[in-house]
């Protein structure tokens, strides 16, 4: 193979060897609720994909935490609770 033909394979394959996900490896089993209450964001890990354990990544203030599962109905209720207040906060009382 010559030089020109190595170089397109690594250049075809850079895309795929920059994407390794970023799984948690441990959870805490407890988080604090003001941290619940500052998430700005959070994903659902699956153990069926390429990581190991089941997870809810919190995404807070440009920091990740690795949350357990069961977290996720609690971040739930925070959201249709921020939706009613939102919700609260905008009514004009006419």
């Amino acid at each position: 193979m010559d030089l020109r033909g190595l170089a397109l394979i690594l250049f075809l394959s850079l895309p795929t060897i920059g994407a390794i996900p970023k799984c948690c490896v441990e959870i805490s089993p407890k988080v604090p609720l003001n941290i619940l209450m500052m998430v700005d964001k959070y994903d659902v890990q699956s153990s069926q994909g390429v990581c190991d354990i089941d997870a809810i990544k919190l995404h807070v203030k440009g920091k990740r935490y690795c949350a357990h599962p069961k977290v996720l109905k609690i971040l739930q209720v925070i959201e249709v609770w921020r939706g009613q207040r939102k919700a609260h906060t905008s009514w004009t009382g006419i």
